[in-house]
């Protein structure tokens, strides 16, 4: 992934030298696309790895949500928040990460340029409006998985999303809802009282 960087890095300099810009703009896109590719295999390398232990916090999902937004790199879209008060024992970045890749997805297969982050009964929920999935969520959790290689993404997104759950210690599930698409992530999160603890 290194090695790849410098010649990725390179190239993207010298495509400001082309005069067409409906190529130049084909060529930044594509070299855009190589950088995201060795982001999400960094990720992927760095959770998958048997020695990696999650960094435990007690932490409001507040913070790790205001977290996964700083991460968003598309803020033109339409992203709703409906979370109730909640405290978790997490990794603040790893559970931000999977958030922020679950709505990611949401925004890329989605049909409307809308996705809810919600909490229900103490999970929380990612929804977007859109097709069913062909298949069951497991085959869309393996690495470069076909259908996400046809579309616009590598097919890593899921993968790193389920291993970071797993890690955490919760599961990812999906269901079909009203048109909706919903990605569930699994915890063990607990109700925030109002004056159980101080922060």
């Amino acid at each position: 992934m290194h090695e790849l960087e410098t010649p990725i890095t390179k190239g993207r300099i010298a495509v400001e030298m082309i005069d067409d810009e409906a190529t130049k703009a084909i060529l930044i896109r594509a070299f855009e696309r190589m950088n995201e590719l060795i982001n999400e295999l960094a990720s992927l390398e760095r959770v998958a790895s048997k020695s990696f232990e999650p960094t435990f916090e007690y932490l409001i999902l507040d913070e790790i949500v205001e977290y996964a937004q700083e991460l968003l790199m598309n803020t033109q879209n339409s992203l709703e928040i409906d979370i109730e008060p909640m405290v978790l024992t997490t990794d603040k970045k790893l559970l931000a990460l999977a958030i922020k890749n679950l709505i990611d997805n949401g925004f890329k297969y989605g049909k409307e340029n809308y996705v809810r982050l919600q909490t229900n009964n103490g999970n929380i929920e990612i929804l977007s409006k859109g097709d069913r999935l062909e298949y069951d969520l497991s085959y869309y959790t393996e690495p470069f998985s076909q259908a996400e290689k046809r579309s616009a993404g590598f097919g890593l997104g899921l993968y790193i999303v389920n291993n970071i759950v797993k890690k955490l210690g919760y599961e990812l599930t999906y269901e079909y809802r009203d048109a909706y698409s919903v990605f569930v992530i699994i915890t063990s999160l607990v109700p925030l009282l109002s004056n159980s603890m101080d922060f």
